[in-house]
């Protein structure tokens, strides 16, 4: 395995990974393929391909009561297309892959990876890429279009993101600026980020710097979002004889408030953020 690896998610700032690297092995994960990747070296698939919930390609939207509780999203031909990619790169799934796919689509090596790495705390799809690249000896890792900046992704995945950055960097850290890129350099390893990535980023050092005034959008955001729980628990117990349609016009009315309030709240916090001072 290359020793440089970029892990690539759907975050705006996966448009900033440097695809005519040939040094560097692109890594892609779910259906990021859909926003247009210029080339993979690796594909992870790692939920339960008979829990896939298939969106039809004329279907806008999807609601949440319409998709199974622990089911995912895919888009139609999700699996012909990985089935496609295993042909010439490496594919990995949770499961051994089924009889007739091509000979490149393999199950993820969970076993060895928690061997090395611990088992019981593994939060999201990235950690396991992250994690895979670190036992094959990737000793340099780009970060794109991955921010865990949503609230269940910044609760739920985020923490034991930045435990194993944390882990694959080493004890003792450099941290300098170059064109628009931050460089963590560490005893172990070599982490790059897009600048305006939030990942291991704070808006101010504790105690020693006063703490900022409130986002604006904060509570309009948990309005939002208090008014969404409310009409998803409704939807669930709606009874047959009654039309829904307007209720579930206003559910993506809500989803769609819901990520331009957050978006905007990440894009403010993000502008609080101190500069990196080299050494740091």
């Amino acid at each position: 395995m290359s020793q440089r690896v970029a892990i690539v998610g759907t975050a705006p700032s996966w448009k900033r990974t440097p695809w005519a690297d040939p040094t560097l092995q692109v890594w892609g994960l779910n259906d990021a393929y859909t926003l247009g990747f210029p080339r993979a070296d690796r594909w992870y698939e790692q939920h339960p391909l008979h829990k896939l919930y298939i969106r039809a390609r004329d279907q806008k939207v999807v609601y949440a009561d319409q998709v199974p509780h622990g089911w995912y999203v895919r888009p139609e031909g999700h699996l012909d297309w990985l089935q496609v990619q295993a042909r010439t790169i490496p594919v990995f799934l949770q499961e051994t892959p089924p009889k007739g796919w091509p000979t490149n689509a393999r199950r993820f090596p969970i076993e060895e990876i928690e061997q090395e790495l611990g088992a019981g705390y593994w939060a999201s799809g990235p950690a396991y890429m992250l994690a895979h690249a670190m036992v094959g000896g990737a000793t340099e890792l780009h970060v794109y279009g991955i921010d865990l900046a949503s609230e269940h992704e910044y609760r739920e995945q985020r923490p034991n993101w930045e435990f194993l950055l944390g882990r694959f960097l080493g004890r003792r850290l450099r941290v300098t600026e170059r064109q628009g890129m931050r460089h963590y350099e560490g005893d172990l390893g070599h982490l790059v980020l897009p600048n305006e990535c939030p990942i291991m980023k704070h808006g101010w050092k504790y105690g020693y710097e006063p703490k900022p005034a409130p986002l604006p959008g904060k509570l309009e955001l948990q309005r939002i979002r208090h008014e969404k729980a409310q009409l998803v628990t409704a939807l669930a117990h709606w009874p047959r004889w009654r039309r829904k349609a307007t209720a579930l016009d206003r559910l993506q009315r809500l989803d769609a408030l819901e990520i331009d309030t957050a978006t905007q709240i990440n894009h403010a916090r993000l502008a609080q953020l101190p500069p990196i001072v080299a050494g740091v």
